[in-house]
């Protein structure tokens, strides 16, 4: 436990530099192409996110869940097997998207959308081969290593997108473009990791079968999320319409509020996703093994886990949102959306960490129809409000379903496991105590001045005052942590061998 501590620390310290840098360059974006170009951007990225997950969503999770059962004996064909299958894939997309382009075109509400995803297109080979070499190091838990690539991408792209911008007249063909770049500086950066690390390619005969059988059920569960992302940036700006809004009206909407708001909701949850990846092949070898006890332990300290970072944020978002919205973006509906969708990363939170569960304790298949009934309820609520849509009923709509998704998940992972439910009681709890301290929050920011450094200390105050409510009502069990700490030295204490005293001259006579 103490190593996946640390790993999720080291993986979550990444992650937040990654997440801010990415935070900032969306900000940036937002200033410059606006909230219309934001909202082309996002159906088209949306789409090429689709493209994306249907050639890398299932690779690398089999081939890190298969370097870390069998090793680096095999890893070397597994690696070689995964380089084929990608490569082979992303021309075969990259064609048929190119053969396809003008029906493809026109299920967008702008075509330069589809222009974008042209530009986009080369960069499905770069992370193909990206993916490959990122499963091996991800099963060998080179966590650092894999951040570390990833930290590179991100720096890559703003400079290069920065530097797009500044020389091409089309801004939003810039952003676009920089992918591409970024995703190739990727995928070097990774090659080099994993040959630095005296790792070769062999044979790969042997490997494609377990591969492909492992992967297909992933890659049509992840690429369903992203098919089901690509339906909501096409079936919100219609539904708006269908209320009378233009086109430009309806991208604005989304541009702000989907595009705009929601990555401040995942921005937090970002340690939740460091524990996701960590967890995935350490919970595989629990799995493996049979060990139910280490299984049912880190499940249940995941879970409740997740609902306490959404929880400690929650009220900041919820009383400092429209203000956090107007100070970032500049855009007053963009902090409206993020104030009212405040509770969504409870159900965010948690459904991320359960649908990772599932793919560690081979639930595939399960995972995609929790995902898929879920989507379904979205849909339902939607369009019983068509002509009357509002972006607040989309909220509604899409915390329903996260909801539902993450009950199923549960189920499953509970006959799966065997694990008994105990974050029930960290949910309860946090639930009852999100509003008072929401209610402080506000407080906080209506006594002091009008400033940044208010909102901070507010943001701070409210955070807080939510920890503490969750230590005093027993969300957070530190007496059973420190009973962990004390029973796990008890247990290494007794396992590991005493050193063996060094006779002395004396003895030896």
């Amino acid at each position: 436990m103490k190593s996946m501590a640390k790993a999720v620390i080291t993986l979550t310290a990444f992650t937040v530099t990654e997440r801010t840098l990415g935070f900032l360059f969306k900000i940036y974006l937002s200033r410059e192409i606006g909230a219309v170009g934001m909202g082309i951007y996002s159906v088209a990225l949306s789409f090429f996110f689709v493209l994306l997950t249907l050639l890398t969503s299932g690779i690398p999770l089999v081939v890190s869940k298969l370097t870390a059962k069998n090793g680096r004996a095999q890893s070397g064909g597994v690696c070689s097997a995964a380089l084929i299958v990608e490569i082979v894939t992303a021309l075969l997309i990259c064609g048929a998207v190119l053969a396809l382009n003008k029906p493809i075109g026109a299920l967008f509400a702008d075509a330069q959308s589809m222009t974008l995803v042209m530009i986009m297109l080369p960069a499905l080979v770069f992370s193909g081969v990206y993916s490959a070499f990122r499963g091996v190091l991800w099963g060998e838990k080179k966590f650092t290593s894999v951040s570390l690539v990833e930290l590179i991408e991100q720096i890559a792209r703003i400079v290069v997108c920065v530097v797009f911008i500044t020389l091409f007249r089309d801004k939003n063909a810039a952003v676009a473009l920089s992918m591409t770049v970024a995703c190739a500086v990727s995928a070097g950066a990774c090659a080099i990791f994993y040959f630095a690390g005296k790792r070769k390619l062999s044979a790969p005969k042997a490997h494609f079968k377990p591969l492909m059988a492992s992967s297909v059920p992933i890659t049509l569960s992840r690429t369903t999320s992203s098919i089901n992302n690509y339906i909501i940036a096409v079936a919100v700006p219609f539904l708006l319409m269908s209320t009378g809004l233009n086109s430009d009206q309806s991208m604005y909407i989304y541009g702000s509020c989907v595009g705009m708001a929601l990555p401040l909701l995942y921005l937090p949850i970002t340690v939740v996703g460091s524990l996701a990846f960590v967890m995935i092949p350490t919970l595989s070898q629990a799995y493996a093994a049979g060990d139910k006890k280490s299984m049912c332990s880190q499940i249940e300290s995941a879970l409740t886990f997740s609902i306490i970072i959404a929880a400690i944020v929650l009220p900041v978002y919820g009383a400092l949102g429209d203000d956090l919205g107007t100070l970032i973006y500049d855009n007053t509906d963009a902090g409206m959306f993020l104030k009212k969708s405040a509770w969504l990363l409870l159900p965010l939170s948690f459904e991320n960490i359960a649908s990772s569960m599932l793919n560690s304790l081979d639930l595939e298949k399960k995972s995609l129809i929790n995902y898929l009934i879920g989507a379904a309820v979205m849909y339902i609520i939607s369009f019983c409000f068509y002509s009357r849509f509002t972006i607040d009923v989309f909220m509604i709509a899409f915390g329903v379903s996260l909801t539902v998704s993450s009950v199923l998940d549960v189920i499953d992972i509970k006959r799966r496991s065997g694990c008994k439910l105990t974050f029930i009681r960290p949910l309860v709890i946090c639930l009852a105590a999100s509003y008072p301290a929401w209610q402080f929050t506000e407080y906080v920011n209506a006594i002091l001045p009008d400033n940044i450094f208010s909102m901070i200390i507010a943001a701070i105050g409210g955070a807080c005052f939510m920890a503490l409510l969750s230590v005093v009502f027993g969300a957070v069990d530190f007496a059973a942590v420190i009973r962990t700490r004390k029973e796990n030295k008890k247990n290494k204490s007794v396992t590991e061998p005493k050193p063996r005293r060094k006779k002395t001259a004396r003895a030896r006579k």
